[in-house]
């Protein structure tokens, strides 16, 4: 009985939350679509530098690592929305056969795990990024040799989102708890 009590007071806060949640939705979503119009220069690179090697003779020094920076965001930016849209792999052969309640309850204990490794995540790489810019590291995987900075601000940017929008879930999974258990 207590933990029901427990419960409903998290679901009631969960409920409060409503206006974060939006924000934070609506930041994941807009950036889910800047990391799917990623794909667009992505793939322009990619045919001009196929056609400057076969047709021209003479590849370019930028495409291989414009090519491999721009997947790598396009990833990691869509970590979050994919969360969102809850298109992340599970095993519904099991999850299906669950009601509600048991599947809101796996998924707060798997959160509940995820979150401080995030978070932990998040600043480990916040700590990199900084690294990278006091160092003035580059790639050096190309003859353009760009600096690493504006790929480690997408980690950051990526991880945290990734977090926010798990602590999202987590209390929609609350929620579900709440209501499944009436």
């Amino acid at each position: 009985m207590r933990e029901r009590g427990i419960f409903e007071l998290l679901a009631r806060i969960a409920c409060q939350l409503n206006a974060l949640i939006r924000v934070i939705e609506r930041a994941v979503g807009a950036v889910g679509i800047f990391a799917a119009l990623l794909l667009i220069p992505l793939t322009l690179a990619t045919c001009w530098e196929v056609f400057s090697r076969y047709v021209m003779r003479a590849p370019t020094v930028w495409a291989y690592e414009i090519g491999y920076l721009l997947t790598g965001s396009h990833f990691l930016l869509g970590l979050a929305y994919t969360l969102r849209e809850r298109e992340h792999i599970r095993i519904d052969i099991f999850s299906g056969k669950f009601s509600p309640r048991t599947r809101a309850i796996i998924d707060l204990v798997v959160y509940c795990i995820v979150i401080p490794l995030l978070i932990w995540l998040t600043i480990a790489l916040a700590q990199h990024l900084w690294v990278g810019w006091s160092r003035h590291e580059r790639t050096g995987q190309s003859a353009m040799n760009m600096p690493v900075w504006p790929f480690r601000v997408v980690f950051v940017v990526s991880f945290f989102l990734f977090a926010m929008q798990t602590f999202v879930e987590l209390l929609k999974a609350l929620t579900t708890m709440q209501h499944a258990g009436r």
